[in-house]
């Protein structure tokens, strides 16, 4: 016991005696000791915020993308404040297509196009959020709304030009996404308008 003491007191003394001796070098070399202390306190600050930094960070909750993960998706928009019904998940839609023969028995070539692009777009619109080929349809739609050569001039062209925008704008900004029901109402009374307009021959 008192061989372990008296080794611990010259451990201590040497100790003791190495910190005098670097306290006396950092008073002769001030700049020398000025960077070390800094040194020390960037090291000490690094190593006492790591572990709050990773302590707060939150990981979001991924939910299953079938109908399974509905309540978990509800969930989610509830605690970022939007509300679910200002979306329409697909599977629940249904659209009748555009009929070009059915309505005219001779259509110009503009009112046939026009007539099978609405056909396409409803088909789109009809298609599940979830449905894995539903990305090959928006990229498609993209195309051809970009090059649909549609007649200001007529009243059924601007309907449906408007019925284009909304979705264009919807589908460039937010990929995938559900489309928001207020646009999609836009976008519904748009087509029909389109439909109408051209069966009177406008």
């Amino acid at each position: 016991m008192n061989k372990a003491r008296a080794t611990f007191n010259v451990s201590a003394s040497a100790l003791f005696k190495r910190v005098a001796e670097d306290a006396s070098r950092a008073e002769s070399a001030p700049s020398t000791s000025r960077r070390f202390v800094a040194l020390s306190l960037a090291l000490a600050a690094a190593s006492t915020a790591s572990a709050p930094g990773a302590n707060a960070q939150k990981f979001k909750e991924v939910c299953d993308p079938t109908e399974d993960g509905a309540e978990c998706r509800a969930n989610i928009l509830a605690q970022d404040g939007i509300d679910v019904g200002a979306y329409e998940v697909g599977g629940s839609r249904s659209f009748k297509a555009a009929n070009p023969t059915g309505a005219k028995t001779s259509f110009t070539t503009y009112q046939s196009d026009t007539l099978e692009f609405v056909g396409e777009v409803e088909a789109l619109l009809a298609m599940d959020v979830y449905d894995g080929s539903r990305e090959k349809a928006v990229a498609a739609f993209q195309k051809k709304s970009n090059n649909w050569s549609g007649n200001s001039k007529m009243a059924s062209g601007r309907a449906f030009y408007n019925a284009l925008n909304q979705l264009a704008g919807h589908y460039s900004f937010n990929g995938l996404a559900p489309i928001p029901k207020s646009r999609l109402d836009v976008v519904e009374t748009n087509i029909a308008k389109t439909k109408e307009l051209i069966a009177a021959g406008r």
